[in-house]
């Protein structure tokens, strides 16, 4: 069992300074930790195909894989460890399309966008990876070009390949949700900067003392930090 944060190089201060702190506190132990920088500047897309890929290379059964913006519920150490088998959505942003009230075990079709928070098992993350760099992204449909063009929408893709590889798999749309999303606290998104609605919080979370704590602490960290991130 491992966990690997996704992370882009201006979001570093966070990741170093509240969210590992935050995974070490619950117990978790560092050498069970990844950090994958896009350091390349390759994007959203392709660096987590790489990762996927790696993870395959580099079986551990599975692999909890979270992003950069995100908290951490008070037993998420906990709960991640009670789930850790198949693939589970840890989250899932409220009123964020039609599957959202969909939660336990459900079909493949109503996988959530969660890669905030979702674990995968290592031998799918690397048939996905490679699905996509041999597959995906060499045909000519629009529906994929466009998506791979605006280097993100990496969770499309893997709904893309599970759909397509595995028609018959059985996901877990797991309620409370692991994680909530915080970007807003952090400055916005960073892939997502046409986004209208600047605060998109999770749809089953039961930890707001967390997140209030957590704008206190982020707001004194960057004023004591001013025009250095």
């Amino acid at each position: 069992m491992r966990y690997m944060i996704h992370a882009a190089p201006s979001r570093m201060w966070y990741v170093n300074e509240f969210l590992i702190p935050s995974m070490l506190k619950q117990g978790i132990d560092e050498k069970r930790i990844i950090l994958r920088c896009d350091t390349e500047g390759k994007g959203n897309l392709v660096s987590c195909m790489e990762s996927f890929i790696w993870c395959g290379e580099h079986t551990d059964d599975g692999t909890w894989h979270i992003q950069d913006d995100i908290v951490l519920c008070k037993d998420f150490a906990k709960r991640t460890k009670e789930n850790d088998r198949g693939i589970v959505c840890g989250v899932v942003i409220k009123d964020w399309g039609p599957n959202s009230s969909k939660t336990g075990i459900q079909p493949v079709e109503e996988l959530w966008y969660s890669f905030q928070c979702i674990r995968i098992p290592d031998r799918i993350a690397g048939e996905c990876g490679c699905w996509f760099f041999t597959d995906a992204a060499k045909r000519r449909d629009p529906e994929y070009r466009n998506r791979i063009l605006r280097k993100k929408h990496d969770d499309d893709f893997f709904r893309f390949f599970l759909l397509e590889k595995y028609p018959s798999i059985e996901i877990l749309n797991l309620k409370p949700n692991l994680v909530d999303h915080i970007d807003y606290v952090l400055g916005g998104s960073l892939i997502n900067s046409e986004r209208k609605r600047e605060v998109n919080r999770v749809a089953y979370w039961e930890d707001d003392k967390i997140v209030d704590d957590l704008e206190d602490r982020v707001i004194f960290y960057r004023q004591q930090h001013e025009g250095e991130l």
